[in-house]
């Protein structure tokens, strides 16, 4: 590491290049205000000095789980140094590297490296911290005393005592985060997790405070990493490309500057598969930064023939580029590339998945209301929540299906008395109400015509949220009778979710209530109401309304708090319609500001449009009433099953008539699904059975009819020409592709890696309905374009259509769609 007057040499190149900037901005900011002075004559303007922007900081060979990243990134963070990522060439001219250790570069002349204690203090230094000798001597005591002992024998007593005796109890020196206390607890977290409990008091307790800020420079540490190299053989081509050009930048022209985002899809498939844009922001870089050119450049166009001159007519990826416009590269992908990549698919049995590191997911979906029917409004939380989370769990997250049910609530007063009165025997026979809307409806209207109905009603809600025997076995039979009725939605669905209703928070507020007053982010309004008030927003979230009574802020809080430290979800996704979008914000925002969100974790609220009849207003009856999703999707499969019933009629069905109802409801049920999943969720659409049941076009009937016919064809060959297609696969058969048809299905099967790449961002499920429709598309292209039975080739394209139906089942299982081998 460097000296003590190293250190102050550095620290004081930093202020230097710090004010000369403060002193450019200055004057900029005066030459603009006298020219704004109204009536005078303005006076001349000065020359302008172009001062050089201060030196940037680099941290090189950062690496995971490194003591000494995690130090320097914390101290980052801490001192608001920005330290950005080095790549070889930004390693001064002359300085060797001889090892694998991170190594922190400032401007084009200094380098430190060998320790995260040396690192760390030339970036408090960097930002203001003035070196203190007491400091000093903690780092010391770190590198030679605590990080030199075992877990065992760990000797924390002079750092207990010296933490009694300080200020604050939690600080080395004094009252705010040193280096000293960064170095210290980087090395105490190697232990902590097997030892925290037998150290001193002292010790646990300034662990303790500083965990969550240790935590976030943790998670944050990713961010300083170099990105690592991509294989050839990674699932996305957009990471592989990427990859290609970049590296043909670097090698052409080291000095050039790339944003991240280089290479998107072609527009329109004539001009090429992918679009590399490097050429004009690389060019641009090298103009501005005076650095040279690659020879014979003068502009991006010449730039981007360097890029293709330097890449090859044989490269393993790439078969065609052409240079369009001011300088995009419009490629090709490999046919051969392509053939890997298929092959690399049907020897899994599966589309490719990310790898990502395993995370628990919390997804809140469906929520429907204790003694309501669950109607319309409810089909878009339902089947968007299933789609995501079995995205989440295809790529290996753990899941947790939260049901947040509305079972708690004045209304159940009203509802355990009307039951009370119409099944006065409810204690020795189950009420038999079948129609849970006219019974709810039926309790409101006794509510709000009989003042004594009412005030019985009133003292029943009392007495519920007292325990009252009577009162809670009404509600447990009002709570089981609902969830039978939902069990028919779910079962039609194939949804999967768990019960965590409002009442499993009840006694979990009060906890939630003190602890924002303890942090003082409570505010008690006039009349007793407990609020808590977040950024950006003039109505409070309330905690505790002024009659003592609990709302939805207080159960969502609760809930949330549960989520995140009991249930150690990583990532919280809640899905409900867009209306409710000011709330989540409002809780994820005190949720932040208390600290409860201590880990990195993700919180994330997906909101949906309207569910529209053709007049454009919500879904109706003729009557005006809400439509029951039972009955909404009932219709469905009676309309697809009168379809059928016509194609068995007419010779046109390949199924009997003992098939007919199976095939009805897994064609009915994912024509509504679908209907819904392929558009963004945060737009409204209008209900149509005719749209929805469509056999052309964008629904879930074309794309089981397409993937029957593929199975036909499968089963043909095997009919008529005695070739079965998994005996292919078994004697390793080989998929040949020659036509572009055939290089097309291929190009769409292979894209699948980054659209589930974008649908993790977001989790927006009609990614994925894109992907399997332009599959089919491509699918159906490739059968009308090459013959597949008795040709040549009759072996490969045959693979070629079972990687293809693989693919589409697969797709079809993340969205919940029912797959149906013939129709």
């Amino acid at each position: 590491g460097p000296s003590k007057n190293e250190l102050k040499k550095l620290a004081k190149q930093a202020e230097k290049a710090a004010k000369k900037q403060a002193h450019k901005e200055n004057t900029a900011q005066g030459a603009g205000g006298a020219a704004k002075s109204g009536g005078a004559k303005p006076a001349a303007s000065a020359p302008t000095v172009s001062l050089p922007p201060p030196p940037k900081v680099l941290l090189f060979q950062g690496a995971q789980d490194d003591p000494a990243t995690l130090k320097a990134v914390w101290a980052s963070l801490q001192y608001q140094v920005d330290v950005g990522v080095a790549k070889s060439k930004d390693v001064p001219a002359g300085c060797k590297v001889t090892s694998q250790k991170p190594i922190l570069i400032y401007g084009n002349d200094y380098v430190l490296g060998g320790g995260g204690n040396a690192m760390c203090k030339a970036i408090a230094l960097m930002g203001g911290e003035t070196l203190s000798f007491e400091a000093d001597e903690w780092c010391e005591w770190e590198r030679t005393t605590l990080r030199m002992a075992d877990a065992e024998n760990l000797k924390l007593e002079a750092l207990a005592t010296a933490l009694e005796h300080s200020a604050s109890g939690v600080h080395l020196v004094g009252d705010s985060d040193s280096m000293a206390d960064i170095c210290i607890l980087v090395t105490l977290s190697k232990f902590a997790n097997d030892h925290l409990s037998s150290w001193p008091v002292a010790v646990q307790k300034y662990y303790n405070f500083h965990e969550g800020t240790l935590e976030k420079a943790k998670q944050a540490v990713e961010n300083y990493l170099p990105a690592p190299p991509v294989s050839l053989d990674d699932p996305s081509l957009l990471k592989v490309l990427t990859s290609v050009f970049a590296t043909a930048v670097e090698e052409i022209a080291p000095s050039a500057v790339l944003p991240a985002s280089i290479i998107k899809k072609c527009d329109n498939p004539k001009h090429g598969d992918y679009q590399c844009s490097a050429a004009m922001p690389a060019f641009a870089s090298l103009k501005k930064s005076g650095k040279p050119m690659p020879p014979g450049v003068q502009g991006p166009p010449q730039f981007a023939e360097a890029i293709m001159k330097h890449l090859g007519n044989d490269h393993p990826v790439i078969s065609e580029m052409q240079i369009q416009g001011p300088g995009f590269i419009m490629c090709k992908i490999s046919p051969n590339y392509l053939v890997g990549k298929v092959q690399s698919i049907m020897d899994a049995k599966s589309l490719p998945k990310p790898k990502v590191e395993p995370q628990t997911c919390l997804v809140d979906f469906s929520s429907p209301n204790i003694a309501k029917e669950m109607h319309v409004g409810h089909l878009r939380s339902t089947i968007i929540g299933e789609a995501v989370c079995r995205i989440l769990e295809f790529v290996g997250h753990k899941v947790e299906r939260v049901n947040h049910v509305g079972d708690w609530g004045t209304q159940f007063g009203m509802l355990i008395q009307y039951l009370k009165e119409e099944y006065p025997d409810f204690a020795q026979s189950m009420p038999n109400i079948t129609d849970l809307t006219a019974f709810y409806k039926a309790a409101k209207e006794r509510f709000d015509a009989d003042p004594e109905f009412k005030k019985t009603s009133q003292l029943n809600v009392v007495k519920l949220q007292s325990g009252d025997a009577e009162c809670m076995q009404i509600w447990k039979i009002l709570c089981d009778v609902s969830r039978k009725e939902f069990q028919k939605v779910y079962d039609r669905l194939d949804v999967t979710v768990y019960e965590y209703g409002e009442s499993f928070y009840n006694d979990k507020i009060p906890p939630v209530i003190e602890e924002f007053d303890k942090a003082g982010l409570l505010r008690v309004e006039e009349g007793g109401a407990k609020c808590v008030f977040v950024e950006n927003f003039q109505i409070p979230l309330m905690l505790q309304k002024s009659d003592g009574g609990y709302g939805y802020d207080s159960t969502d809080m609760a809930a949330l708090k549960h989520r995140l430290h009991t249930v150690k979800a990583n990532r919280i996704i809640v899905i409900t319609d867009f209306s409710q979008g000011d709330h989540f914000a409002m809780c994820n925002r005190a949720a932040k500001d208390i600290g409860w969100v201590d880990k990195g974790q993700q919180l994330q609220h997906i909101g949906f449009g309207t569910v529209q009849g053709e007049d454009g207003k919500r879904f109706k009856t003729r009557s005006g009433d809400t439509v029951r999703l039972v009955d909404l999707l009932d219709e469905a499969v009676s309309r697809m099953e009168a379809s059928l019933s016509e194609r068995i009629d007419q010779g046109k069905a390949n199924i009997t008539k003992e098939e007919l109802h199976e095939v009805a409801e897994a064609i009915g049920y994912g024509a509504v699904k679908y209907y819904d999943l392929r558009r963004n969720p945060t737009s409204n659409y209008k209900f149509s059975y005719d749209a929805m049941l469509d056999t052309k076009g964008n629904t879930a009937v074309y794309l089981l009819f397409a993937r029957v016919r593929f199975e036909s064809i499968m089963a043909k060959a095997k009919a008529e020409h005695n070739v079965d297609v998994d005996d292919l696969e078994k004697a390793g058969e080989k998929i040949v592709i020659a036509h572009e048809s055939e290089r097309n299905l291929a190009l769409q099967l292979t894209s699948f890696s980054d659209v589930i790449d974008t649908t993790l961002e977001d989790l927006f499920p009609y990614h994925i309905c894109e992907y399997v429709y332009n599959l089919s598309i491509a699918a159906s292209d490739f059968v009308t374009q090459c013959r597949v039975l008795g040709s040549p080739e009759m072996k490969s394209r045959l693979l070629l259509c079972k990687v293809t139906t693989m693919a589409m089942e697969q797709c079809f299982d993340l969205l919940g769609i029912r797959h149906v081998k013939r129709i």
